[in-house]
């Protein structure tokens, strides 16, 4: 019996996208942290169950946005085990139906809360409402205020509903809570974004993604400006605990300009640790100088140093550089996909990365046979609809880590990281596939397409690997490193 094109088509699958998937081990590992730092802000409350900063807010609107529903695994399996920790810690001796249900209300409110706005962003994000990273600022602020607004509600309701909080203090606990969820999201999740992300393709391709520079200025002068702005907190901090007026906590707001000063003149990564740093020794501070008729200042100082350092990033992109002016210098201008010399240049960055994370990458390259004779007999309007249609196709299957760029008048060449030789070999065919029913109305012959696929060896260069593709095109009669079809 033989197989129609359809049936090959269902059989095979295109590669999975790396940036959704979650092994058990990195679960582990989010669940672990998830828990420790909810101990942390636990030792760091100035007010019963509200601290400074609450970190697994951030964790968790991190692992969701990234992983999606399965990124709620782990944040599950740690507020279960949290929930556990309290009942233990304050001797309630619930019986077990009475700490399942305030557990489950309790899980429940705090990753359904963070969900709407991580799975909004995600989403965003995939379908491409959001492009550039001012846009992907905004809707990530709009959306971790909105989520920690929820989470804090739900929350406090929650800890009422057990007999927990007087609901007679519904309006503190709820603003307090609010505000130290809210710097938890808004400081860390960028911050555990990229510490998840981190040695895979999908850092490489949101680097890339967001034009976001990874030069990093000498160490030394780093913690220089870090340790200038830890004195200057300290200050503030010891004047208010001398005065013992709280008006002086407002002080703390003037040291947006040494974060800026950072955020202007590092790399992103740098200016999020030094928001990071910034937010832990204003905790430890308030906790060890017992601050807490000023806890408040400071949590709204932190959210709003934060806003601004994350707008202070995108300004210079914005200010170098339009977005058109990019497009034009690195895209195609037909078929929109990268043009040769930016697909090279970014080629030879990813190499660099697959060298020192030691993952593999396959080059791809399909030909449009007889090209020529397409735009001799039809006219360049139909051989341009065919170089469309083909990036179309080509683009439809891709990941996000994934490059492909024209790198000739009838050639586009796919860079793939982290996939083996076998399964560059598999979605080369699948997309034969999904190409032979390509339909363009004026062209009436069979389109020839070729292609070929090479897995990069150790250190080699870009143009070697380049030349070793092309090469391999076009030897024709080498069976296992050429692949062929007539397509129709």
């Amino acid at each position: 019996m033989i197989d129609s094109p359809f049936s090959k088509l269902r059989n095979l699958q295109p590669p999975e996208p790396v940036e959704q998937q979650l092994s058990w081990l990195r679960g582990i590992v989010i669940c672990i942290a998830w828990v420790l730092l909810w101990r942390v802000s636990f030792v760091l409350e100035y007010a019963p169950f509200t601290s400074i900063w609450y970190p697994p807010a951030g964790l968790s609107f991190a692992a969701i946005v990234l992983y999606g529903w399965r990124g709620m695994v782990p944040v599950i399996v740690a507020s279960y085990i949290t929930a556990f920790w309290i009942d233990a810690m304050y001797g309630l001796d619930s019986d077990l139906l009475a700490w399942f249900f305030n557990s489950t209300s309790s899980t429940l409110a705090h990753v359904f809360s963070y969900a709407v706005g991580a799975l909004f962003l995600r989403q965003f994000i995939r379908m491409h409402v959001i492009r550039t990273l001012p846009a992907i600022i905004l809707g990530f602020l709009a959306l971790g205020f909105i989520t920690s607004l929820l989470a804090s509600f739900f929350g406090i309701q929650v800890l009422i509903s057990a007999g927990t909080l007087s609901i007679f203090n519904l309006y503190n606990d709820w603003l307090l809570r609010w505000v130290g969820d809210m710097v938890g999201v808004l400081v860390l999740t960028p911050l555990f974004l990229a510490l998840l992300v981190w040695k895979t393709p999908m850092y490489s391709a949101w680097l890339r993604r967001l034009r976001i520079s990874t030069q990093p200025a000498p160490i030394y002068r780093y913690a220089m400006k870090v340790t200038v702005n830890l004195t200057l907190l300290l200050c503030f901090i010891v004047l208010s605990w001398w005065f013992e007026n709280p008006d002086v906590a407002f002080g703390v707001f003037f040291l947006v300009i040494p974060q800026m000063w950072i955020a202007y003149t590092e790399n992103a990564l740098r200016a999020v640790l030094s928001l990071t740093i910034f937010c832990v020794a204003i905790a430890l501070g308030v906790a060890l100088f017992s601050l807490d008729e000023s806890a408040i200042i400071y949590q709204f100082a932190v959210s709003v140093i934060a806003i601004t350092v994350y707008y202070g990033l995108a300004v210079p992109l914005m200010l170098s550089q339009s977005q058109n002016l990019q497009y034009q210098t690195q895209n195609d201008h037909l078929t929109g996909v990268a043009n040769r010399s930016y697909f090279l240049d970014s080629a030879e960055e990813e190499f660099e990365r697959s060298y020192r994370n030691e993952f593999p990458v396959c080059l791809l390259v399909f030909d449009i046979c007889h090209f020529r004779a397409i735009n001799n007999n039809y006219g360049h309007m139909v051989g341009d609809e065919v170089l469309v249609q083909v990036s179309k196709c080509l683009q439809t299957e891709l990941r996000q880590s994934d490059i492909i760029g024209r790198v000739s008048s009838n050639s586009f060449m796919l860079l793939m990281p982290a996939l083996p030789l076998d399964s560059a070999k598999r979605f080369a065919e699948q997309m034969l596939l999904k190409l032979s029913y390509i339909n363009i109305e004026r062209l009436k012959e069979p389109l020839n397409v070729k292609y070929s696929v090479i897995e990069i060896k150790p250190n080699e260069s870009v143009d070697n690997a380049v030349q070793r593709v092309s090469e391999s095109l076009h030897q024709k009669k080498a069976k296992e490193n050429i692949y062929s079809r007539t397509l129709r």
